[in-house]
């Protein structure tokens, strides 16, 4: 309920809580591990404007995987976010929607017969092909966050994600990413 009451009220990003916080704006560096960085990245977030529970998060991050030997790929992306936080206490919710996008330099390997076809039975030419590319992918993130006024900070949740199926889409196994992050909060 939490979530759908978050989107719901997006359109109305000055909104401010009715609350003895709501001068204060609280900025975050943290550094998430999988989720939205899609595995290792640093992010900047803060309040859109004093008091309010909507915000945004803007980082860069880091990615290497494999695929059997045969597909290699590393890159830096840039992940960004609009997001809500709700909760009066140091325990918070939180739920978020945005796009990571990236320069990926991708090396795949595979082995051709002498007839030119590609085959794993009877490899006779290894043919190694290197590409750099853009991808994206737009995630969601839902989750919980433990956050003071001044000092450490700690989310942890699950980020689903997806693309719309074109040539620049990151496909991503498993779908749902978890993310834990570490931090510090100040004013």
């Amino acid at each position: 309920m939490n979530v759908l009451i978050c989107f719901l009220a997006f359109p109305a990003f000055g909104q401010e809580i009715e609350s003895s916080h709501k001068d204060k704006t609280y900025k975050s560096i943290y550094l998430e591990l999988l989720g939205a960085s899609n595995m290792i990245g640093v992010s900047y977030d803060t309040r859109i404007k004093p008091g309010s529970v909507f915000g945004y998060r803007a980082g860069i991050s880091y990615f290497y995987g494999t695929n059997y030997n045969s597909y290699e790929g590393h890159g830096f992306s840039v992940p960004l976010e609009f997001n809500c936080i709700l909760g009066k206490r140091l325990s918070k919710f939180e739920a978020g929607t945005g796009i990571n996008m990236g320069l990926y330099s991708i090396k795949e390997t595979y082995w051709v017969n002498s007839e030119g076809n590609v085959s794993i039975i009877e490899p006779v030419t290894q043919i190694v092909e290197s590409r750099n590319t853009f991808r994206y992918y737009v995630f969601f993130n839902i989750g919980y966050r433990y956050q003071r006024e001044n000092g450490f900070m700690f989310r942890a949740g699950v980020s689903p994600s997806f693309n719309f199926r074109d040539k620049y889409g990151l496909h991503k196994t498993p779908l749902l990413y978890p993310y834990l992050s570490f931090g510090y909060t100040f004013k």
